[in-house]
């Protein structure tokens, strides 16, 4: 009995020590020096940072951090602070960046370190470029230049140059931005760094490109291409290849200009990369050079290529955001369950601590030792629990989204709680129903085994009852005639479709219903033959007293946002749609069939 309790103390001590002393360092550096120590707990930060394990890299830089302030090294505490800075920046979260480089900014200044302070005001300049605010991020990038000239520090200021480029360019200025470029090309060929000094040629081809000189940009981009085959340098010779028409289609060597488009066509097929993007500028190209033929058929063909890889961009993007925001949604859930788990290790600590002062009494002791020894495992089984679930939302990114809406959806329920006024309210609920309507399309998704499509009956039926919940109204005291003869429709026609029917509903719930008889809205999707197609129709129509056609169509009046919101969706579905006053009010939409092939 003794070597149990004996065993069991043994167990539980190391356990909890085990998490408050854990450590990200390898044991090999156990016994090396601080500097060395708080070096390779950054390095280990940024590669966990690019391996995707946030909330590791987290806790490295923050070791990292901790180590420095307890040996109070400036500089050191200066670049624990720059660690967290690129952590926030790598998770999106730039306002935090900013915050924690301002605090490595002060800290390097402080320390007398002039070349590290000059390279975080580049740090500092890359975020507010990420957040849009190109004036500051241009300071912050002059600043660096001023420092690194005088300072001499020679990569530092052509990385400025390049950066200063850029800005340049974007504001037209071009021959000040060649001028940089020109300094950057020159320093890399004095150096003999051939690589550099070509992607710099590159970057030069592009602003000739610009400036309308596309004899210069011809050259240049060939200049690149021919090093590219030299060295086999596939990515050079792809990048070429894509830009070179830029140049060519305007000096009408419309052959060699299509022989390069072929060419990149078969690089991306081959290489890969930014496939979508690369895809979008060929076509483009193509378009162009056959649009210069007098092929307008052609023409049309390649536009609607680059069409096509500029929406899957644009999809990519948003998947980027949501998955950006389900990071650092998930990075905060596993801080806090870690936070959790460390305070309750703590208290079972003190409480082992106190059993051991009480070994007179062994029975209620052993009890409260298995006692403990329960409760970790429980822990342990639900911790595991909760990682399958963790694991299995990883793969179902349609679940993650719905999960996301409904958050936003009951921040905004919260928010209402708070207000008084009640236009604001009955705003903030429309908006609240709106990201509903899109939360409802991920909802079908992930609740069937269909990832692209959506069963449109029960999706309406269940947007039209919700509504109709919403605003308290009873299906059996309401006229709802819902013929839906399109089983189902792809996800990108679907959300807009459903934000469409989610505001013409609405709209009549609250005005179309008040002259006292028995409410009806009838809501009808089905199809229509126009020449050779079948397109898709949606009609929404009330009994309600009709709407004012003039109203309609001046801005400034009730419901605008809602107006211009129906109007971009049907732009974006190339949709054509009409308001007619008939027995109330009747909504038309009909979606060409060649917008449901795209």
């Amino acid at each position: 009995m003794s070597k149990l309790y004996f065993s069991l103390i043994i167990y539980f001590l190391t356990l909890s020590s085990s998490f408050a002393q854990a450590t990200l360092l390898p044991d090999s550096l156990a016994n090396a020096p601080d500097s060395v120590k708080m070096w390779a707990l950054r390095e280990v930060g940024d590669s966990l940072i690019f391996a995707g394990q946030y909330v590791m890299s987290k806790q490295a830089f923050q070791q990292a951090l901790a180590l420095a302030q307890t040996k109070g090294d400036r500089n050191a505490i200066a670049m624990g602070n720059r660690g967290m800075g690129f952590w926030h920046e790598q998770t999106g979260d730039y306002g935090q960046a900013i915050a924690w480089y301002q605090k490595a900014l002060q800290a390097f200044q402080e320390s007398g370190n002039t070349k590290q302070f000059a390279r975080t005001l580049r740090f500092v300049s890359e975020c507010y470029d990420r957040l849009q605010d190109y004036k500051q991020a241009l300071s912050y990038i002059k600043q660096s230049l001023a420092l690194a000239e005088k300072y001499q520090y020679t990569d530092l200021i052509m990385q400025c140059y390049e950066g200063l480029a850029i800005y340049e360019s974007k504001a037209k200025r071009y021959q000040q931005a060649l001028a940089l470029r020109k300094k950057v090309l020159a320093y890399y060929e004095s150096t003999k760094d051939s690589l550099s000094y070509y992607q710099a040629l590159y970057n030069i081809g592009l602003l000739y490109k610009n400036m309308g000189q596309y004899g210069r940009s011809e050259q240049a981009f060939k200049d690149v291409l021919a090093y590219g085959k030299r060295q086999k340098n596939d990515f050079l010779i792809g990048y070429a290849y894509i830009s070179l028409p830029y140049a060519l289609i305007p000096q009408n060597k419309l052959d060699e200009a299509e022989t390069c488009c072929r060419l990149a066509l078969a690089w991306v097929e081959q290489v890969g990369g930014e496939k979508h993007t690369f895809l979008e500028e060929i076509n483009g190209h193509l378009s162009q050079l056959w649009e210069k033929r007098g092929n307008y058929q052609q023409a049309l063909q390649y536009y609607r290529l680059q069409m096509v890889s500029h929406d899957s961009i644009v999809n990519a993007e948003k998947n980027r955001q949501v998955a950006e925001l389900e990071t650092r949604y998930q990075t905060r859930q596993k801080e806090a369950e870690i936070q959790e788990l460390a305070e309750s290790n703590a208290e079972k600590n003190r409480q082992i601590w106190a059993a051991v002062g009480g070994l007179i009494l062994l029975a209620v002791l052993l009890g409260t030792l298995y006692n403990l020894y329960e409760r970790v495992r429980r822990n342990r089984q639900k911790i595991q629990h909760q990682s399958e679930q963790l694991t299995l939302m990883m793969r179902e990114i349609h679940h993650r989204a719905k999960n996301n809406l409904a958050i936003v959806s009951s921040l905004l329920y919260l928010q209402t709680a708070s207000l008084d006024d009640d236009d604001v309210i009955q705003t903030m609920r429309v908006g609240q129903q709106r990201v509903e309507a899109m939360a409802l399309i991920h909802q079908r998704l992930y609740q069937t085994d269909q990832t692209t499509t959506i069963e449109m009956a029960e999706y309406l039926t269940d947007l039209t009852e919700s509504l109709l919940k919403a605003y308290g109204y009873q299906v059996d005291d309401f006229d709802l005639q819902l013929t839906i003869d399109v089983e189902e429709l792809d996800v990108d026609i679907a959300m807009p479709l459903g934000l469409i029917t989610n505001e013409l509903i609405t709209n009549s719930l609250k005005y179309a219903y008040e002259c006292g008889q028995r409410p009806l809205l009838h809501i009808w999707l089905g199809t229509v033959s126009r020449l050779s197609e079948s397109d898709i129709i949606l009609e929404v129509q009330d009994n309600g007293p009709g709407i004012d056609m003039a109203d309609w169509q001046q801005t400034g009046k009730r419901n605008t946002f809602g107006k211009h919101l129906v109007t971009l969706l049907s732009q974006q579905l190339n949709g054509m749609f009409e308001v007619i006053n008939h027995n109330g009010t009747l909504f038309r939409l009909i979606i060409p069939q060649s917008r449901l092939d795209a």
